[in-house]
This record gives C-alpha cells, sequence and structure tokens, in this order.
C-alpha cells in the first residue's frame, strides 16, 4: 500500500478550495517545452509516491495519492522511454523498465491484467488493461529489451482465447461488462504483437475486432458502444481511445477503412469544437454537446489524434484543430503552488466536472506529455 493524504489533502480546506478551481492561463508566449518536462517530471512522481512499484492512479483532492494502477502504468512506458530518447535521460528508461517489470509480477495466471488500481478486491482480468500492458511490453522491446515477450506472448494469447467469434470479448472479460468501441486501442496493440512475434493467429483475431468497430459507426461519424458505462454518453476520452487505435491500425497494415473512419468521426468533432470555441465532454449521436464541463484528457488526446493525422495524411486541415486542442487542455496545467500535482492535468475542468472528478489521474498527464511531444513532431517537419 501507499501513503494517503499526501500534499494538498493534508493541507486546509482553503487549500483544497484554490486548487479545486483551476483557471485557464492566457496561451500567449506558452513554452511548451517547459510545460512537457513539468508533466514528465509529475508523471516520475507517481512513480515515486508507490515506491516505484507502478504508477499511482493519480492525486485526489480528499484522498491524497492514489494506488498503483496496472493499466495505465503500462501505457505510461512508452511516454517515459519517447521522452527519454528525446532529452538522454537514461532515468526515465530505468523508470520504464521498473514498470514493466512490476507489470510482469503482478500479470494474472490466465494472460490478463487486472481491473482497477493493486489494491482492489477481488482481482478479475480486462481485456483493455491487457491491451495496455502488452503496449508498454512493446515498447521495451523496440528498445531493445526482449526479456518481456514471454508476458507479451501470454497476454496476447489471453486476448485471442477471450474473443468471441464477431469480434467483441467474452462479457467477464470487458469492463462493466459490455462491447466498446475503444478496444481498438487493444487491437492496435495485437497487430504490433502480431508482427514483432509473425503470429498471424493474433492478426486476424484484431482485425475482426476492428471489422466490428466499423460496422457499429454511423454514416456521420459517431459510433454506437463508445462509452465505458451503460446508459451513459460517450466522452471525448472514448472517443479518442477509439480513433487512436484505427489510425494506428491503418498505419500498420494499410487498411484504409481504418483511416476512413477516423477521418468521419474527426470531421464532425472539429465542426462542433469550431462552432463552440473548444471540446466538451460528452457528445450524444448527432454530434451535439451533451455536458457543460470538459474532459481534460479527451481533449489532451483528440489533439494527439489529429496531429497523427496530419503526419499519416500530410492534410492541414488537421494540423490547427489538433494544435488548438492540445492548448485548450494546457491551459489547465497544475502551476507550480502545490508540489503534489505540479504539471499534473486534472481529469475535468471545472474539476468537479463527471469525469475523473476532484482528481488529477496519471493518464490525463501523460496524454499531455504525448501529444506535445507530438507538436514539437509535427512544427519541426513544416519548418
Amino acid at each position: 500500500m501507499i501513503s494517503r493524504g499526501v500534499g494538498l489533502a493534508t493541507g486546509a480546506a482553503g487549500d483544497a478550495v484554490r486548487l479545486a478551481a483551476p483557471r485557464a492561463r492566457p496561451q500567449t508566449r506558452v513554452d511548451h517545452a517547459a510545460a512537457l518536462e513539468r508533466a514528465i517530471e509529475w508523471l516520475c512522481l507517481t512513480h515515486d509516491v508507490t515506491g516505484r512499484r507502478g504508477s499511482s492512479k493519480g492525486f485526489h483532492l480528499v484522498r491524497g495519492w492514489m494506488a498503483a494502477y496496472p493499466e495505465t502504468s503500462g501505457y505510461l512506458i512508452g511516454t517515459l522511454l519517447r521522452y527519454a530518447g528525446r532529452s538522454g535521460r537514461s532515468d526515465l528508461a530505468q523508470r520504464a523498465r521498473e514498470l514493466g517489470d512490476w507489470e510482469m509480477e503482478i500479470q494474472e495466471p490466465d494472460g490478463g491484467i487486472m481491473s482497477g488500481a493493486i489494491d482492489t478486491t477481488p482481482r478479475r482480468s480486462v481485456v483493455f488493461n491487457a491491451g495496455m500492458v502488452l503496449h508498454g511490453w512493446l515498447d521495451l522491446r523496440e528498445a531493445g529489451e526482449t526479456r518481456y515477450d514471454d508476458a507479451a506472448a501470454r497476454a496476447a494469447s489471453y486476448l485471442v482465447d477471450n474473443m468471441r467469434a464477431h469480434g467483441t470479448w467474452r462479457a467477464e472479460a470487458e469492463y462493466s461488462g459490455i462491447p466498446h468501441t475503444y478496444n481498438s486501442r487493444v487491437a492496435w496493440a495485437m497487430l504490433r504483437w502480431a508482427r514483432a512475434a509473425g503470429d498471424p493467429r493474433v492478426e486476424e483475431a484484431a482485425r475482426r475486432q476492428l471489422d466490428w468497430v466499423l460496422s457499429v459507426q454511423r454514416p456521420n461519424g459517431w459510433f454506437d458502444d463508445c462509452v465505458f458505462k451503460p446508459g451513459t454518453n460517450p466522452s471525448t476520452h472514448g472517443i479518442a481511445y477509439t480513433l487512436r487505435g484505427l489510425l494506428e491500425s491503418h498505419a500498420i497494415t494499410g487498411d484504409e477503412r481504418y483511416l476512413a473512419a477516423v477521418v468521419r468521426a474527426s470531421d464532425a468533432l472539429i465542426h462542433t469544437q469550431a462552432e463552440v470555441g473548444h471540446l466538451k465532454a460528452e457528445y450524444d449521436a448527432e454530434w451535439r454537446p451533451a455536458a457543460g464541463h470538459v474532459c481534460l484528457t479527451g481533449s489532451a488526446q483528440l489533439g494527439g489524434v489529429w496531429l497523427r493525422l496530419y503526419q499519416e495524411t500530410g492534410d492541414e486541415r488537421f494540423l490547427d484543430p489538433g494544435l488548438r486542442a492540445i492548448d485548450e487542455a494546457l491551459a489547465h496545467q497544475a502551476d507550480g503552488k502545490r508540489s503534489a500535482v505540479r504539471g499534473a492535468l486534472a481529469g475535468s475542468f471545472p474539476i468537479w466536472g463527471r469525469y475523473a472528478p476532484v482528481q488529477y489521474p496519471n493518464w490525463a498527464t501523460k496524454f499531455l506529455a504525448d501529444s506535445l511531444m507530438l507538436r514539437e513532431d509535427c512544427l519541426a517537419a513544416r519548418s
């Protein structure tokens, strides 16, 4: 177990209120490189507070630091490795290896990865978490670390063995027991493993999942089954997961259907972003805003999706909306007044919004860092 009630949560109630209502900072003369460095340092802090056994789920304004989170610790590995390559910081590569080792220690006997934080009981494997940790092990493999291959192969087998014929997974292996289009991000991990290991069975299963995702997209770009829980509206977080999985699957396979699906949904979202002036947290089936708050995680992610679209297609119409979405999120990065959240991104704005309320989840800052690195790449390529 990790310590609770650190930083803001141990302070006076007035301190919590001041941090609970962050204001957007003006986006003129923003130092994006410094913002990226702050985000990386906070991600390191999420690793330190667990005793370097996984990355904390994040900081809660009432409960303090939360327990290590296997799912997001897995895909944090790639973020640390990418920044290590840019900065020459070997300490970040070492952290990535430690996260990969920890994920191997906690891998379930069936090859999956548990749902929830590490202190969740009873434990059960879920598909999405297995896919996200598989990404992390593959990132380490690409960095020359092959000792994770056995664990990766077991995770891939778990994903294949639990898939149903039409491309979704058994209810017992799903979050909330329902299918999710955002599992396209799992299919992306499966394709990466299939190509790395030469495993056609895994690739065939990944393509079945992606075909199912395409089958539930409407002509206007909307995806059915793009929710975390039944009876809710899709958030930009889930939409961005879906789009990024399809886009990277296109980059691997060259299947133009995946790209067309991403463009169709992106065009709709970019239109509403321009109309409203920023991205809202949730949308209905006609792409009308269905929430008053902003999902900062989703804004950061969609910015990255559109910059990757720009990279893949060369189409300039995706560049400015991507840059704008990233800056929409960056405007709410926590400043230096409280060490527990310095450099972090809250789940929602206002911070009491429905998505991860009164929390700074580790994945929000992870996606901000990823998108800031993509921003650097895109602007460097244009200069």
